[in-house]
């Protein structure tokens, strides 16, 4: 797979998935609107770090439950 063994954890991804959400909701207070970077842009960057954390989030439950189905078929 193209994936580490390490990603199949779903703590490990739960926690990434948090860590992005932090991200996203930091950014909302400190990261400033500057000539550099735009309201497109950083609204861009917020959308994209939410949709990350969406994601990985759901992706965790995922592989929480896939893991307790074979869990508890083969007992």
């Amino acid at each position: 797979m193209i994936f580490p063994k390490k990603w199949k954890n779903p703590k490990t991804t739960m926690f990434f998935g948090m860590v992005f959400l932090s991200l996203a909701l930091v950014s909302q207070r400190f990261v400033h609107l500057s000539a550099v970077l735009g309201p497109g842009w950083t609204d861009g960057l917020r959308g994209l770090l939410f949709g990350i954390s969406i994601g990985m989030n759901l992706w965790s439950v995922r592989l929480g439950a896939r893991q307790r189905r074979c869990g508890a078929s083969s007992s």
